[in-house]
């Protein structure tokens, strides 16, 4: 198709079916609102503009997360013609316009292609599959002519035009109006997803079982075991293995890594290195390569160095670990004071023994060494021994 090309998404429809003050398309399908898929669809074509049609926009602008469209406000109780109409100076010196139901998020940009094309020269082409209308486009000049009376239903009114009609699955252009449509959206986007990591490479156990959000990024031989959940930016490098029963919220997990039975959120787990099971990696937390971070650990806004070893329910929070420490069962480091949190630092091959506490803040030196139940409230010296409640430093190897 030549000429000029705009688009309309509309996006500020409420549904009634749906019992939600936010309109169908900002409720999220695979982790992202419905009307980012339809935008994307759209920016795939190269328009010259588009608008965005939203009942709020300040909400839509902070749910979309995107530049680059114009947002118009469409008036509560409004119909599709009337937002269309609103969009008109947004998409000036525009040959065609191609219109787009934001609630509508399976439809793709070849779909869309589709249609432009086979408009041709024609004032109107409209995609449809069991009498119902999905994305449409027009003539931009014949288009505002009739806009202004077109109503809430504008392929339907505009129908008698005899307009040239592209076949089109029913499930791709169904719009979302109550929360059984969302969850079939839901479903078919997250088949749509794993379908293209199965493409790209990545073994998926048990499709069936497995949640990903769009925004999850999955290198070429990872394997995701059954009965995972992997959302937003999340990243896996090759070779890792995810689960069985592991999420993933905002993290990265690096090479021939393992996460099972575990929760990592906004965190990075470095290569090789085993998380699970029943582990709990979130806020910030930096875990190196090499790593073993097992049963019932918590490690929370902490950096720790390569080699470390955690086998058993314990806790490190807001603290830096060197490269080889060994983390006994039980040892906690106590951050918060009760107004506010302290950092601990332990050196590199420290051994911090089975039910330590670390009273922060407070260091433990490289190499030192805290036996079973220390108390530790002063700083531990390079290479010290140190026992008891308070903890104080004895001679290595005596007591």
């Amino acid at each position: 198709m030549s000429g000029r090309l705009g688009v309309v998404v509309l996006a500020g429809e409420r549904a009634e079916g749906m019992r939600s003050a936010l309109p169908p398309a900002l409720h999220p399908v695979a982790g992202v609102p419905a009307a980012r898929y339809a935008i994307d669809a759209a920016l795939a074509l190269s328009p010259e503009r588009i608008a965005v049609a939203v009942a709020d926009e300040a909400e839509a602008r902070a749910a979309l997360a995107i530049n680059g469209p114009r947002f118009v406000p469409q008036p509560e109780g409004t119909g599709a013609g009337a937002a269309i109409a609103r969009c008109r100076e947004a998409l000036a010196g525009c040959d065609a316009v191609l219109v787009a139901w934001g609630d509508a998020p399976l439809a793709e940009s070849d779909l869309l292609r589709a249609l432009l094309e086979a408009r041709g020269g024609a004032p109107l082409a409209v995609a449809a599959a069991d009498g119902r209308a999905g994305p449409w486009c027009a003539d931009a000049a014949w288009l505002w002519e009739r806009m202004e009376t077109a109503g809430a239903d504008p392929p339907r009114s505009l129908a008698s035009e005899a307009p040239v009609t592209v076949a089109a699955e029913a499930t791709v252009i169904g719009r979302i109006d109550d929360r059984a449509s969302l969850a079939a959206a839901e479903t078919a986007m997250r088949r749509r997803l794993i379908a293209g990591h199965l493409a790209a490479g990545v073994t998926f156990r048990d499709p069936a079982t497995v949640y990903v959000d769009r925004g999850v990024r999955l290198a070429a031989e990872t394997t995701v075991e059954p009965n995972c959940h992997l959302y937003g930016a999340t990243e896996v490098a090759a070779g890792a293995v995810i689960g069985p029963g592991a999420t993933l919220r905002n993290a990265r997990v690096g090479a021939g890594s393992r996460v099972l039975h575990s929760v990592v959120e906004d965190s990075t787990v470095g290569a090789r290195t085993v998380v699970g099971p029943f582990a709990h990696v979130r806020d910030g937390a930096a875990i190196g390569d090499g790593c073993e971070v097992h049963n019932y650990a918590e490690v929370k806004n902490s950096a720790v160095g390569d080699g470390v070893k955690m086998h058993h329910f314990g806790y490190l929070g807001d603290a830096d670990v060197g490269a080889g420490a060994n983390i006994g069962a039980g040892a906690v480091t106590v951050n918060f004071d009760g107004r506010a949190k302290h950092r601990t630092h332990i050196g590199a091959r420290a051994f911090v023994g089975c039910d330590t506490m670390l009273i922060a803040p407070v260091s433990v030196g490289e190499g030192a060494f805290t036996a079973a139940g220390a108390v530790v409230t002063r700083d531990v010296a390079a290479g010290a021994l140190v026992a008891g409640v308070p903890a104080r430093e004895l001679p290595r190897g005596g007591a």
